[in-house]
Order: C-alpha cells, then sequence, then structure tokens
C-alpha cells in the first residue's frame, strides 16, 4: 500500500510539474487562444493573466477589451506588489476613458517603483493628456531628479539619459513657458547638468534669450564645473553666431575657473591662449586643432619662441590642397582696426604656398578675408602679421593658419612650420593697413 500511495504521489507531482511546463510554454505565445488555455492549466498565475489581457486588450484582430481588462485586473488582484501590471492595468483605463482607474493604476505603479524612470514618465504623459498640468509638471520633475541620481552613478547607462531631452521638449511643447517649465520641473532637481542641458536645449531651438536667462541663473551661485557641461551651450551660441552672449559665457567660465586663462597672456590680447602654453580646448573662444589628412598638428612642441610651448605643423603627405588646420574665433568690434602678429618659423616648406595667418569674418567673408604673408622654405622665428578693418556688423573673426591651394610649380607642400606669440589687438587708426 505505501509503494501505491508513493507511485500516486509521484505521479500527483509529476503532472503538476507538466500542468506548469505545459502552461509556461503556452503562456509564452503571443495567441489568445493558447493564452487562454495557459490560464486554464494555471489559473493562479498573475503573469498569465497579465499577458493573455494585454494581447486581448490590444489585438491589432479582433480585439476584446472586456475581457482583457478583466485579466489585467486579476493580474493585479492575485499579486498586487508588481508595477508592472498596475501599469498595464492604468493603460487600459486610459484607452476606454475611464480617469479615475487610470490615475489610481498609474500611481499605484510608480508608488510600488519609485526608482524606474519609465513609470514616472508614463504617470507624467497621463496627467499631462488629461489636463492635470501641476500633477504633470510635478511627476516629470520627480523623473528628472530620479534621472539626475542615476546618471550620477558611476555604472549608469545611456538609457536613462533619453529621458532628459524627452521632458524638455515635451514641456515646452505643452506649456510653451520656458521659465515656468524651469522653475516648476528642471530646478527642483537641483542638477547642475540638467540646468544647462536645458540651456543648451533652448538654444537649439533658437530661444536665446530663455537659455541665457538659465545660463545666468545656474552660474550666479558661483561654483566651479567641469567645462564639458558648459561646451555644447557655447558651441550652440557660436554656431548660431550670437557672439556676444557667448562671449558672456566664456567670461562666467573664466570668473569660474572652469576655463584657466594662460597667466602670461597680456591684457589687451584677444587671442586666447595665443602662446600655445596651454592646451587647446577645441572650443569655445580656445584655439580648435582640426586632423586632417596630409599634415599632423604636434602640441605641444618645445621649441618655443617665447615660453616652453608653441604649435608645429608637419605637412607629411606631399599635395596640393587648402589646408586650415589651427582655428580660433575671436570677438571684436565693429568698425576698428586690429593689428595681427605672431612669431613663425619653418623647415624645408617646399610649396610658394607656404602656411599663413588668415582673418574672416565669419558671418560676411565677403567683407572681411585677408591673410598674411606666406612662410616658405626654411626661415629662423621671424614676426608676421597684417592689420585688417571690421565691418560695420563685425562680433567676431574667424583666425586661422592657412594654407591655399597652389597655383604654380612646385604644387605639392612639405615640411614643418613652427607658431609662437600669436596676439590681435585693437590698432591706431594711423597703422591702418592691409592684408593681402
Amino acid at each position: 500500500m505505501f509503494l501505491v500511495a508513493l507511485l500516486a504521489g509521484c505521479g500527483l507531482v509529476a503532472f503538476e510539474a507538466l500542468r506548469i511546463g505545459t502552461a509556461a510554454t503556452l503562456g509564452g505565445s503571443v495567441d489568445v487562444l493558447k493564452l487562454r488555455r495557459a490560464v486554464a492549466l494555471d489559473p493562479a498565475n498573475p503573469a498569465l493573466h497579465h499577458r493573455l489581457g494585454l494581447f486581448s486588450f490590444y489585438a491589432l484582430d479582433n480585439p476584446l477589451p472586456s475581457e482583457g481588462l478583466r485579466q489585467l485586473q486579476l493580474a493585479t488582484q492575485l499579486n498586487g506588489s508588481i508595477a508592472t501590471y498596475w501599469v498595464g492595468l492604468a493603460s487600459a483605463y486610459d484607452s476606454i476613458g475611464d480617469r479615475s482607474g487610470a490615475g489610481a493604476a498609474f500611481a499605484r505603479a510608480v508608488a510600488l517603483s519609485p526608482t524606474t524612470p519609465r513609470f514616472h514618465w508614463l504617470a507624467g504623459n497621463y496627467d499631462l493628456r488629461t489636463g492635470q498640468s501641476a500633477e504633470a509638471m510635478s511627476e516629470f520633475a520627480r523623473l528628472l531628479s530620479l534621472v539626475a541620481q542615476i546618471t550620477a552613478r558611476p555604472d549608469s547607462t545611456a538609457e536613462s539619459d533619453q529621458y532628459i531631452p524627452a521632458v524638455f521638449e515635451l514641456c515646452l511643447r505643452a506649456f510653451n513657458d520656458p521659465e515656468a517649465v524651469f522653475q516648476k520641473v528642471i530646478s527642483p532637481a537641483n542638477s547642475l547638468k540638467l540646468k544647462l542641458a536645458y540651456a543648451v536645449h533652448l538654444c537649439a531651438q533658437h530661444r536665446i534669450d530663455p537659455a541665457s536667462r538659465v545660463w545666468t541663473e545656474t552660474v550666479a551661485n558661483g561654483s566651479s564645473f567641469q567645462f564639458s557641461l558648459a561646451e555644447p551651450y557655447l558651441d550652440c551660441l557660436l554656431s548660431l553666431g550670437n557672439y556676444q552672449r557667448a562671449e558672456n559665457a566664456w567670461e562666467d567660465l573664466v570668473r569660474l575657473g572652469v576655463v584657466r586663462k594662460p597667466v602670461a597672456q597680456e591684457g589687451d590680447n584677444l587671442v586666447f591662449n595665443g602662446s600655445f602654453e596651454q592646451s587647446p580646448l577645441n572650443s569655445g573662444f580656445d584655439w580648435r586643432c582640426i586632423q586632417a589628412p596630409g599634415y599632423s598638428i604636434v602640441f605641444p612642441d618645445s621649441d618655443a619662441y617665447q615660453g616652453t610651448r608653441c604649435l608645429r605643423l608637419d605637412f607629411t603627405l606631399k599635395q596640393n590642397v587648402d589646408y586650415e588646420p589651427v582655428v580660433q574665433i575671436v570677438p571684436v568690434l565693429p568698425h576698428k582696426t586690429y593689428l595681427l602678429k605672431a612669431y613663425a618659423r619653418s623647415a624645408d616648406i617646399t610649396s610658394d604656398s607656404g602656411p599663413c595667418l588668415r582673418v574672416r569674418d565669419p558671418a560676411n567673408p565677403s567683407e572681411l578675408d585677408a591673410s598674411s604673408a606666406v612662410t616658405v622654405g626654411t626661415k629662423p622665428w621671424n614676426p608676421i602679421g597684417l592689420t585688417f578693418t571690421t565691418g560695420a556688423d563685425t562680433q567676431a573673426v574667424r583666425l586661422s593658419v592657412w594654407r591655399a591651394r597652389s597655383r604654380s610649380f612646385p604644387f605639392e607642400i612639405s615640411g614643418t612650420f613652427w607658431l609662437d606669440a600669436v596676439s590681435l589687438k585693437e590698432a591706431d587708426a594711423s597703422a591702418a593697413g592691409g592684408g593681402r
């Protein structure tokens, strides 16, 4: 008898395992009929009710919203501690216009899983769609605070970052009030990174005035931060040709110590880091080094005219093309005459079209495009430069090292060029002259 009972018990266990296994297999299907069979085999499994509810409610062919809603409700009744089940139920309530049911279900999901950004995003969107503006702003503020905490961790991924521009864009479209969005959605997170990202977002939408106000308020407390956080804002302003706002932001960065001004730089020299004594930022109003085939930029080089560093260009491939490897945007005033001066030396520059300094008005190149004499052959350190006058609307000039394409033999360029002690200063009217 004992053996019979034991075998019977084993048979029940095996049957139970088979039942649950079959239900799990059917439960992985997207076919509603198979999902129903899975629920019939394992009716106490909330995951199966949840899955059947979703596929019944949202089926492309023959949707069954009533059955779907009932199954989603059953899932939360069987296990009310799973936030995903409440989100599924909330979305179904939302689809049929049950505001009280949807709101309560979204709130339950967020309460169960407050560290899941997606649930805050869905709840905020629901509040926005149903005209609950204050609640939506609060929910999006909580979302951004959470994202700021997540992205501050060293193990964070880019997944959470995607909510930042999405919240900015959605709130600006919904409320069309950049200041209100800043105060009620961005500021509560107390995240400098978020505030600067918002300034960039506004700038990219050509909302320069509100972007500038966000920037000013953000840097007003005097705290320093990494330059990489400010770089997108600077580059956005420069790309839009808003040189005055960019210069103001640059001065803020120098004041805060985010950008370090070279110690030896003369006060009236408008070129930043003109002696190359510190590594270029490749952004803002510092030098930008543009690598390309045909030359290499060597920085720093110790064979300086003054100080301990200079810039060196090695023309490594014999080619006859335009090169503009080093560039800096320099703020200037309209209707002013300026003197550009530097020191250069060369070794074995083969082409008659060697490197020179070039100045252009980036907004109106036809009004200002001047260059110094070229450097060819082998020469020791010697002064190069030019004098130019800005136009009526000139706010900045594009200063560069330029090698123009040669029109006479030998066409290709090779050799080495050094540059140091670059300065741009306002000149007396009596010193006015011209470049070529």
